[in-house]
């Protein structure tokens, strides 16, 4: 296939793309459409909403406090005893109603202990209220070693597992 042949096969191809494509993207060294345009102008529009959305999270009301299992937060601390397992009877977190004000981290339910490797997961309730008040935990617990351990500090021992398999950050940063 000579060089013009090639060229004009590639130039077609790409003519082909644009038209599929033409609402989504740009794909040569040209002035973008009137379409293109207002396609990203949408996009801008749609991506300031959700900052101003994430801006307008409300404050954090740190007594809508119950425990996971719905009851109220016992003042004897009762709650703390640990099982068997090494958990507590039940963990304190934010109220539903809390939770619903908005999240001002991404949601996740699972993160991985560096020292022995392996994943803890955590009840959605749990989950919800490190994503809505990342400080309001000091610490957390590995179902593989049974025990509570601190976390926040640079040199933490969790780490986020993420949906795709792939570790975020520190537990806690």
């Amino acid at each position: 296939m000579s060089d013009n042949t090639r060229m004009d096969s590639l130039e077609a191809r790409i003519a082909e793309l644009e038209k599929r494509t033409s609402h989504l993207v740009r794909l040569g060294p040209r002035e973008p459409t009137a379409l293109e345009l207002g396609a990203e102008a949408r996009w801008v529009e749609k991506l300031v909403g959700r900052i101003k959305e994430k801006a307008e999270i409300p404050p954090t009301d740190f007594g809508a406090r119950v425990l996971v299992s719905g009851a109220p937060v016992p003042e004897d601390d009762s709650h703390k005893e640990l099982t068997a397992t090494g958990q507590q009877r039940d963990y304190v977190v934010l109220s539903a109603t809390e939770r619903s004000k908005g999240f001002v981290r991404p949601y996740r339910d699972a993160y991985r202990h560096l020292k022995c490797g392996k994943i803890t997961t955590m009840s959605r309730a749990i989950a919800e209220t490190y994503a809505r008040e990342p400080t309001f935990y000091s610490g957390t617990f590995c179902s593989n070693c049974g025990r509570h351990f601190t976390f926040g500090e640079e040199d933490g021992e969790f780490v986020w597992y993420e949906m795709n398999g792939s570790t975020g950050p520190k537990v806690g940063t």
